[in-house]
């Protein structure tokens, strides 16, 4: 869907005219004129888009308008009163058009909380004391959630937490407040010290599987969750869920369809369902494969590094600093007789070991490097590190003008001697706090280098797909083949003499 036809689509459900949005924006009504005809292209420039979504944000209050928000933008959580900052950033992302799955990621992996939010003022019906209690539709799934959690508060130590959420979360995110609660309890309960284990939905939906997928990520974050999924064609008639308090309780809903409202959910305390639910659980579990695992610690990083490296397939990442496959010999060798810190040695013998494979790999699999290529300035104020930009290690090694024009003429060096090594330069910020690596059909690891530092581990192929995707339209929108290699050769060369002279 083009700028243009969004652009429409808002004023319309809004009943706003050129005049009325021109105004709002503080631009002329002939400029709104031509963007919603097409003549205009998008804004280039963000606040521009920032202020429409804001301008729109603010007029769309009304169930009608939510709903056909909700369709259109396939996000359940649009129908429900959405603080209007929440909904500007929905619509924001909307127009800009970063809406795939990987920017989503971005952006819901950087909104783990350091302050809880506040719970909402929620009540419910006190629960009688039998064994298993019934519930109906959506309202009645919530309650039940909500006992869960209940159960698990008063529990007198924490615990694991079997749960199976095998269908979308338009239950839970219709209600903004609810949604919100929900996730601060959880955190709540894992800042106490329980641990999941979930198996995800099937992907049938990627819309609506994404939308799970960000409120479940800042949760993921933390590292308590540990997620798989089952790797085997199903249909789209039955859903079930379950959550289990092993020995405790057992919450189990079935519905039909994604999108059926018609939940029957049990909440039971009887010692005989709950041992039967985790058996059946376990089996469950035993049919499944790691969906993606958070790692908190970077010294836990070496294990997927290891992996990625040595995964079959072609490969493409978008990486800042340059990339540690590319590193020369000779650096490698400098930086491990320099190393201050034990992490950066044991780094820079597995890069040393990996180069031939890495070579090796480059005569039968293509290569795609993306890189943001760093100022003469930059380097000189020694601001820019070697292989890392992980914060929560001190004593970084950084590049002077000198190994980092000896780092570029090993790039150029690649490009010449291997047809499948494609190196592309990206524009970014200085600080880009992400690196997104990925092996076609294996593998995908981002690795937020920021504070808290963090990775996810992907294996779900449609994950690893969406990366890989994501990262190719990227390269695709410059170019980085033909004509362009040659002239990203020739960039590369005339930074290299630029180093030299300094």
């Amino acid at each position: 869907m083009q700028f243009k036809d969004k652009l429409d689509f808002l004023m319309k459900i809004t009943q706003t005219s050129n005049k009325e949005l021109a105004k709002g924006l503080s631009v002329d009504p002939s400029l709104i004129s031509l963007l919603r005809s097409g003549k205009r292209k998008q804004p280039h420039n963000p606040q521009r888009i920032n202020h429409m979504a804001d301008y729109f944000a603010s007029r769309c209050n009304a169930d009608f308008q939510r709903n056909a928000l909700s369709e259109m933008l396939g996000q359940t959580m649009l129908r429900s009163p959405m603080p209007q900052d929440a909904l500007s950033s929905c619509l924001s992302r909307w127009l800009r058009g970063d809406s795939d799955m990987v920017e989503q990621i971005l952006e819901s992996i950087n909104t783990i909380p350091t302050v809880l939010p506040p719970r909402a003022n929620i009540s419910y019906s006190p629960l009688e004391n039998e064994k298993t209690h019934f519930f109906f539709g959506a309202d009645g799934r919530r309650e039940a959630v909500h006992y869960m959690t209940s159960i698990m508060q008063q529990l007198d130590k924490p615990c694991s937490i079997f749960m199976t959420m095998d269908d979308s979360l338009e239950w839970l995110l219709s209600d903004y407040d609810i949604a919100g609660e929900l996730r601060s309890n959880l955190f709540k309960l894992i800042k106490s010290g329980f641990t999941f284990n979930q198996i995800m939905p099937a992907m049938n939906f990627v819309n609506r599987y994404t939308e799970a997928l960000r409120f479940w990520l800042p949760l993921y974050g933390t590292g308590q969750i540990q997620v798989y999924y089952y790797p085997r064609l199903r249909d789209n008639l039955y859903r079930h869920s379950t959550v289990i308090i092993p020995g405790c309780a057992v919450q189990a809903s079935t519905t039909i369809g994604l999108g059926s409202s018609n939940h029957i959910t049990l909440v039971s305390r009887d010692p005989e369902l709950i041992k039967a639910y985790t058996a059946q659980y376990q089996e469950h579990l035993s049919l499944c494969m790691p969906a993606l695992k958070v790692h908190s610690d970077p010294e836990e990083y070496f294990p997927c590094l290891r992996e990625i490296f040595s995964c079959p397939g072609d490969a493409i990442q978008m990486v800042s600093p340059l990339s540690v496959n590319t590193l020369p010999r000779e650096l490698l060798q400098r930086c491990i007789e320099e190393a201050c810190n034990p992490y950066w040695e044991d780094s820079f013998r597995m890069y040393l070991y990996e180069i031939p494979h890495f070579e090796e790999r480059l005569k039968h699999t293509k290569c795609i490097d993306m890189s943001r290529l760093a100022s003469p300035e930059e380097i000189k104020a020694g601001n820019v590190s070697i292989a890392s930009r992980i914060k929560h290690y001190s004593k970084q090694p950084c590049y002077t003008t000198e190994t980092y024009a000896l780092h570029l003429e090993n790039i150029v060096r690649l490009m010449d001697q291997y047809e499948n090594y494609f190196f592309f330069p990206y524009e970014s910020e200085p600080n880009s706090d992400y690196n997104l690596i990925v092996k076609e059909g294996g593998l995908a690891l981002l690795v937020k280098t920021s504070e808290p530092p963090l990775m996810l581990e992907m294996h779900r192929p449609e994950m690893v797909l969406a990366c890989r995707e994501h990262l190719l339209r990227i390269a695709e929108r410059t170019g980085y083949d033909g004509i362009e290699r040659t002239k990203i050769r020739i960039q590369l060369q005339n930074l290299i003499n630029e180093l030299r002279k300094q």
